[in-house]
């Protein structure tokens, strides 16, 4: 088998297993979010970084073979398809190619749903600091010789923070 049609298997089957992790570190945060903020949700960024470094260390790699095999430098992976000779070489990178778009989908899926639940938590926080720091109303009946309006007491959150 040409040796740029194993190269590409090679690397299409570690970008494959890297965006698999990346699925299951988008599901692991739609977890913690629905259930709560933690400290684990910074530990999984920061696994996902370095995932995505070495996709972005692969995909010259990817692009290089991709393009040797088509002959030709703007080729994508269903063009290279089309040019491997390989019946077994072509079905296995069709197949890898394939589990690729599928993973990528469902990651852009979770990762748009995980974006929802931030907006909402981040909403859920603006309101209750403004409930916090909201001045209060004026009060008609104030202790003894205080007029009404007039400040009881500290506020609970200075507004300015």
């Amino acid at each position: 088998m040409n040796p740029k049609v194993e190269e590409l298997k090679e690397i299409l089957g570690e970008e494959l297993s890297i965006y698999r992790k990346l699925l299951q570190h988008a599901g692991d945060k739609r977890k913690l979010l629905l259930e709560k903020f933690s400290t684990d949700l910074q530990t999984i960024v920061n696994q996902e970084e370095i995932l995505v470094q070495r996709l972005i260390e692969l995909e010259p790699r990817r692009r290089e073979c991709v393009a040797a095999i088509a002959d030709t430098a703007d080729a994508n992976l269903d063009t290279a398809v089309e040019k491997i000779s390989e019946a077994d070489g072509k079905s296995d990178v069709w197949m890898v190619g394939s589990q690729l778009r599928d993973v990528v989908n469902e990651i852009k899926t979770v990762n748009e749903e995980n974006q929802r639940l931030i907006e909402q938590a981040l909403e859920l926080t603006q309101y209750s600091v403004k409930l916090i720091t909201r001045a209060p109303a004026d009060v008609t009946y104030g202790p003894a010789g205080k007029k009404p309006g007039q400040r009881v007491g500290p506020a609970l959150i200075d507004r300015k923070a």
